[in-house]
């Protein structure tokens, strides 16, 4: 009995204090994957996180379509499936786990594709740094250019002043 604690007592210390002396450091600071890497992951995260529940759904829907009646896919006791049966239940399930996967992928490409044909669309070609002295001499050189020309206002109409007076009159 002596020897069982000592040899729990010593698996302890070594796991707990000596361990992490030689442990290395395994911090991943800035680690950038590409693109294509995490667009796989989601989709594989997609693949084996809907594959419960597609299976549950997919029993279900097989029993009422194949078997007419309604097995539990939860009760134990009486299991109305042969071996034929779940394998073809499992089959479907993953194929649908799959497809769903697949179908997010596609989304999500989609999306990112025509986001970027907008951002190329929005971004101007060809882009001219002008400095603030420079631009603020233009503009002082243009004001004192510029005179005042009255023919140069838009006319307006005077029928449209006299109906417009008689209008807020009556």
């Amino acid at each position: 009995m002596k020897k069982a604690i000592l040899c729990v007592m010593l698996i302890f210390f070594f796991s707990v204090c000596v361990s992490p002396l030689f442990a290395e450091d395994t911090t991943y600071a800035n680690v950038s994957f590409p693109q294509w890497v995490k667009d796989l992951r989601r989709t594989e995260i997609i693949t084996f996180g809907s594959l419960p529940f597609v299976t549950l759904w997919t029993t279900v829907g097989y029993s009422l379509a194949v078997k007419g009646e309604f097995h539990s896919p939860v009760d134990k006791s009486s299991s109305g499936f042969d071996t034929d049966d779940q394998k073809a239940i499992i089959g479907i399930a993953a194929a649908t786990s799959v497809g769903l996967g697949l179908i997010d992928l596609g989304i999500t490409l989609i999306r990112r594709h025509i986001k970027a044909k907008q951002n190329r669309n929005l971004r101007p070609d060809e882009v001219t740094i002008i400095p603030l002295s420079q631009e603020k001499k233009e503009r002082e050189k243009n004001a004192r250019a510029e005179t005042y020309d009255p023919s140069s206002e838009p006319q307006i109409p005077q029928d449209y002043l006299q109906g417009g007076l008689e209008s807020a009159i009556f």
